[in-house]
């Protein structure tokens, strides 16, 4: 096989700071690369300087060389790349421009010039190998997460280039669009792209990858073959685990003290309603992950149980009225930039009236220390990374003086390390106050959680997850539907 890529980076810079060096390797005509390792050892860096975004839009310096095709990456007019390379983005939403799927589709073949005839015989190419026929006329806005990657797979195929470019494609995407996103990865595999994805979520990619590269601090720690992706080297590396079917549940099942009481709660907004009414317990030592497909309506239960909506009918023992329950419940919302106003960090968690509070400031202290943040605590939370200001709403949920806290999907895209960071600070939350956490991490879910509500349209049921790790895995998978309800 040719080598369609050659990397040799002596160094890359940014401010004055190293960020990659000595990363040397070549990729083979058709083959499946994973570039994984914690965050912040340079896996998105690399990957700008591959799809040459480094140095077009975004500053750094490098010395070395990289060669696309045979050819020095410099030597690529602006734009010019973007015929050989395709590139899938972590938020799709960064690169979409156009209005509906098909126009989406077929824009990189307007602005390089592609003749109108094979343009439009390409885009119905691409939207066929993708299999979004059905959403050719959807306003790519209104799609669900794994609809929005499709689309912006589809987009690399315009060209039938043979490379492709992903980063972290997986990271907001649930667990059924997530093992889509693998099924469309291993066509374009056996259709011979060259495919490059950095990644943190590792499990759907084992039946695909030739190779697997781990960075550490900007360095290659190691290039590891398939066979070499043992439990063992997933376990040194502080890797998300390679295989979903051996992990085990952790936690011992709660006491008996009961805390919160959910009864009779109708799901329902705008317009939509899940037709069983939702019915369960909290105890001291709880965290119950809140699980169903995307859509059945975890997060408007959500934010019933919170107050954010009004709750149509159905009890919650700790609040009667909006107010109260908007009291009594901390929250941390999926889309986690909406949860914050002041201007750093520091003034986000601590508000006037626990300026003098000792007591208070230390737990604050406490939190940004293991949630590896105190390094950050004067930046604007805006200027965080999506990892970090997951972790920053987390500390603000969990530091609220509440009797339930939800936390929604508060570690998409988070590595293992801080992955783990987040279930310890969970795990110390529920000695006295319940946890909902509502997520498709299925590793969070084994190491945090002792319950599962599981949220279905024929019926909703809630089970010990210790003992019951077959059940949740084939919950996700829809495999049996005995795994749904009995």
């Amino acid at each position: 096989m040719s080598k369609i890529i050659n990397v040799d980076i002596k160094q890359f810079s940014y401010n004055q700071k190293t960020i990659l060096e000595n990363i040397s390797f070549s990729v083979d005509k058709g083959e499946f690369i994973v570039i994984t390792g914690l965050s912040g050892c340079g896996k998105t860096s690399l990957l700008r300087l591959l799809n040459g975004l480094i140095p077009t839009l975004y500053e750094g310096n490098m010395t070395g060389e990289i060669n696309i095709l045979d050819r020095s990456i410099s030597d690529y007019k602006a734009g010019e790349i973007a015929k050989y390379v395709g590139n899938v983005f972590q938020n799709p939403n960064d690169q979409f421009f156009s209005k509906d799927v098909e126009n989406e589709v077929a824009l990189i073949g307007e602005n390089m010039g592609m003749e109108r005839c094979m343009l439009h015989t390409q885009v119905e190419n691409a939207i066929k190998e993708t299999g979004i026929e059905d959403l050719k006329t959807k306003n790519v806005r209104e799609l669900s997460g794994g609809q929005k990657q499709k689309v912006a797979i589809a987009s690399t195929l315009v060209f039938d280039g043979e490379i492709i470019l992903l980063d972290e494609p997986s990271a907001n995407l649930d667990y059924k669009s997530t093992n889509e996103l693998g099924r469309i990865l291993e066509h374009l595999k056996a259709c011979g792209k060259t495919i490059i994805i950095v990644e943190h979520r590792l499990s759907y990619l084992l039946p695909l990858v030739d190779r697997l590269i781990l960075l550490k601090d900007g360095k290659i720690e190691g290039i590891f073959l398939s066979k070499d992706l043992t439990y063992e080297m997933e376990y040194k590396n502080e890797l998300r685990t390679f295989n979903n079917n051996n992990l085990k549940a952790i936690m011992k099942a709660p006491d008996d003290n009961q805390l919160v009481k959910i009864e009779e709660v109708y799901v329902s907004n705008k317009g939509y309603s899940l037709p069983e009414t939702v019915n369960f317990n909290l105890n001291r030592g709880e965290c119950m992950a809140l699980i169903g497909d995307n859509g059945i309506g975890k997060t408007t239960l959500a934010k019933q149980l919170t107050g954010l909506i009004p709750l149509r009918k159905g009890y919650t023992s700790y609040g009667k009225t909006v107010k109260d329950r908007l009291s009594n419940v901390a929250i941390s919302l999926q889309n986690c930039s909406n949860m914050f106003f002041c201007e750093t960090v520091e003034k986000e968690l601590i508000p006037k009236d626990k300026l003098k509070d000792g007591q208070y400031l230390e737990e604050v202290k406490r939190y940004l220390i293991k949630m590896d943040l105190w390094d950050k605590r004067m930046l604007n939370p805006h200027d965080l990374s999506g990892g970090e200001k997951q972790r920053l709403a987390v500390i603000l949920a969990l530091i609220k003086e509440s009797k339930l806290v939800i936390l929604d999907e508060p570690t998409a895209g988070l590595d293992y390390r801080r992955m783990k960071l987040v279930a310890e600070v969970i795990s110390e939350k529920i000695i006295n106050t319940p946890v909902i956490l509502i997520t498709h991490d299925i590793e969070l879910i084994f190491k945090v959680c002792n319950t599962a509500y599981m949220l279905s349209k024929s019926g909703n049921r809630k089970i010990v997850i210790r003992g019951n790790e077959d059940k949740i895995l084939g919950f996700f998978k829809k495999d049996d539907i005995k795994y749904r309800i009995n």
